[in-house]
């Protein structure tokens, strides 16, 4: 069977439509695939950069560079550093208190005797926000929060952006950060108790021996066994002190 001019003519147009076809689809597919890579390591670059920050002192405000599944990974994990340094923030507020590390100055001790009631309160209140605080951050660095931080049924394609948040976030290096976190608030806690638990008892002694002190630029003892036990306490104050200085990290 002979095939004239004109269908031959209709086939070669044919075989150059469908050419033009699977070129365009080639080069959608390209496109998408180099559109994927670049918003890959663009949510990379992000999430090291905020995994080097310094918790208690960097500013996490929440910019979103990516898009698509990308972003809501980005967001995720941006939004648990920033609620991480947030509270890291807020424990170090706290703890740098005016009034809280000027308790037993003399101006302090003045205004506040003989009950130093204020100073009660503040380091009652100091320890119940800072324990909730310290359980916040521990909660935040357990492997079950992380892993359940990103909700995998808002995704498209869940298993491979959930695979690539875990591969940003979990990494071994990320879960020594976290465990260090963990055992490093475990140890502030302690710490803080003891500091605040001696404080409080320095006050009430001071409230029992109200009329055995003499108020000024200084304190002044009229009995020596008070002045003696008044050193001790101050000492182990210190102590604890120390104790806690050499123990602490840069990121608390």
């Amino acid at each position: 069977m002979k095939i004239n001019r004109k269908g031959k003519k209709s086939i070669k147009i044919g075989i150059l439509v469908l050419i033009c076809i699977i070129v365009i689809f080639l080069g959608l597919i390209i496109v998408e695939v180099v559109r994927e890579l670049h918003e890959e390591k663009v949510l990379k670059q992000e999430v090291i950069a905020y995994s080097n920050k310094n918790l208690a002192t960097d500013n996490f405000n929440i910019k979103i560079k990516t898009k698509g599944d990308y972003a809501y990974v980005e967001e995720a994990i941006k939004q648990f550093y920033k609620q991480l340094s947030d509270n890291v923030k807020t424990a170090n507020s706290y703890l740098h208190n005016q009034h809280l590390t000027n308790i037993l100055s003399p101006q302090s001790l003045i205004n506040d005797r003989p009950d130093f009631s204020l100073s009660h309160v503040t380091i009652t209140n100091t320890k119940d926000n800072l324990n909730k605080i310290i359980s916040n951050i521990k909660q935040l660095c357990e492997e079950k929060t992380i892993k359940n931080w990103l909700d995998k049924d808002k995704l498209d394609d869940s298993d491979y952006y959930y695979n690539l948040y875990l591969q940003l976030m979990y990494t071994d290096k990320d879960k020594k950060q976290f465990q260090d976190i963990k055992a490093e608030m475990e140890q502030l806690s302690v710490s803080l108790d003891n500091y605040l638990n001696t404080l409080d008892g320095i006050l009430t002694f001071l409230t029992i021996h109200d009329n055995e002190i003499q108020y000024s630029d200084n304190l002044y003892f009229s009995s020596d066994g008070v002045y003696k036990e008044y050193k001790q306490l101050i000492s182990n104050l210190n102590l604890i002190i120390n104790n806690s200085t050499n123990n602490n990290t840069d990121q608390v």
